[in-house]
């Protein structure tokens, strides 16, 4: 019995820590349904725990082109797929609470006049190669801990200087539960530990 109560106990503590883990990618390349928007929404869902949000890309000086492999602002040649200096953006919201883990992104220099300037919660850093946290060679920026974000905060992803020239390739999150969800899950664990502990009684 005890045995049986201690496989229960530690199955529901697992249970509710594996629903609160989990990560999705957002890739808007090779989307041609992207093409020639100024805004996109897309609905995304962490299939490790089910939670769901909703990111919405705001495109600053053109609207959104997509090809294989690169995705950025096309100010009306109908063919540019680059984020082009700083007078191009892409503005990067969503609808819960959620943590942002690495944005990947292409074409990305060795220094600040081709690098990408990544504002995130109003602190900004440029990214080029042998930035802290930034793989000059696969050109993903990592930060040292997930950062958090509220529904609503953005992070804004543009040139760091006027001859900067590159593509993102893709944003990483972990979706926060809703506080309903958190709380509704919370409450279940307890609540199996409570009746397996009187059960053993």
């Amino acid at each position: 019995m005890k045995l049986t109560q201690t496989f229960f106990t530690a199955a529901a503590i697992s249970c509710f820590a594996f629903s609160a883990s989990g990560s999705v990618t957002f890739d808007p390349t090779g989307n041609s349904a992207y093409d020639g928007l100024a805004t996109i929404n897309e609905s995304l869902t962490d299939t490790d725990n089910g939670f769901n949000t909703t990111i919405t890309l705001t495109a600053g000086g053109g609207t959104f082109n997509s090809n294989s492999g690169d995705f950025g602002i096309d100010s009306g040649t109908g063919t540019n797929d680059f984020i082009d200096g700083t007078s191009e953006s892409i503005t990067i919201t969503f609808s819960t609470d959620i943590l942002f883990n690495f944005i990947d992104l292409s074409e990305v220099g060795s220094d600040a006049t081709d690098g990408a300037k990544l504002t995130i919660g109003g602190s900004s850093i440029n990214l080029f190669t042998g930035v802290t946290g930034f793989n000059g060679t696969q050109d993903i920026y990592t930060p040292t801990s997930p950062i958090a974000l509220s529904s609503g905060d953005s992070i804004i992803l543009t040139g760091s200087e006027a001859t900067s020239e590159f593509t993102l390739e893709g944003i990483n999150i972990t979706v926060v539960p809703e506080p309903g969800t958190f709380a509704l899950l919370s409450g279940f664990s307890a609540l199996t530990f409570v009746m397996l502990r009187r059960r053993s009684a």
